[in-house]
């Protein structure tokens, strides 16, 4: 982890509790939660002022989903229409056009879906963070302890949001379990990397 990041972190661990569990937190720890936190922190923030990092997600997935529309329009109009038999000489060899496009907004779909419905993946991917966070918590310390981690939340999120708007433990709680209900395959992402930063850590500080 970068200086700044180290310092930015110490700086936030200032301003929680003594008892913390969070407290017996190596450096390195520290600086990765704190990253994870002002991550979703600034993301959430930007999707209350109606901003977005990148909406190309979203613009694919609205284009899937408008091919099984033009599907049922093409076999409506040009292959099932009134002037369908003067037209066949021509669009015979594309007859099975709607039938590949509907397959393709179904399966395409479905992919997209996994990280989030549409209108919804830029908070799925913001929350992404929240539950690294909370995922890598609980594998450090055995418990995810979010009133703690929610603690350590106001801490790094000063100045990004009004103090309304406040994570509390209760609602980390409850993003993770609508996440990796409704969004197991992102989560299991989630969950991956917060494996890896463990392992790491416990490499760096064996011994």
């Amino acid at each position: 982890m970068s200086h700044i990041l180290n310092v930015r972190a110490a700086k936030a661990f200032e301003n929680i509790s003594p008892g913390s569990p969070l407290n017996e937190l190596y450096e390195r720890d520290r600086a990765y939660l704190c990253a994870l936190l002002f991550l979703y922190a600034w993301l959430t923030t930007e999707l209350r002022k109606g901003k977005t990092a990148d909406d190309t997600v979203e613009k694919v997935s609205k284009v899937v989903a408008d091919a099984a529309t033009y599907a049922a329009k093409l076999e409506l109009e040009l292959f099932r229409g009134p002037h369908s038999d003067v037209l066949r000489p021509f669009s015979a060899k594309y007859e099975d056009l709607p039938e590949r496009l509907v397959r393709l907004s179904e399966e395409l779909g479905t992919l997209l879906d996994s990280v989030g419905k549409r209108g919804h993946k830029q908070r799925v991917f913001a929350t992404q963070f929240l539950v690294e966070a909370s995922e890598f918590v609980r594998l450090r310390t055995g418990q995810h302890y979010d009133e703690y981690l929610a603690e350590l939340f106001q801490s790094v999120a000063e100045g990004l949001r009004p103090l309304s708007e406040d994570l509390s433990g209760d609602a980390i709680r409850k993003n993770r379990e609508y996440a990796k209900r409704n969004y197991p395959e992102f989560c299991a992402q989630a969950l991956e990397r917060a494996r890896t930063a463990f392992k790491g850590s416990e490499r760096m500080y064996a011994g």
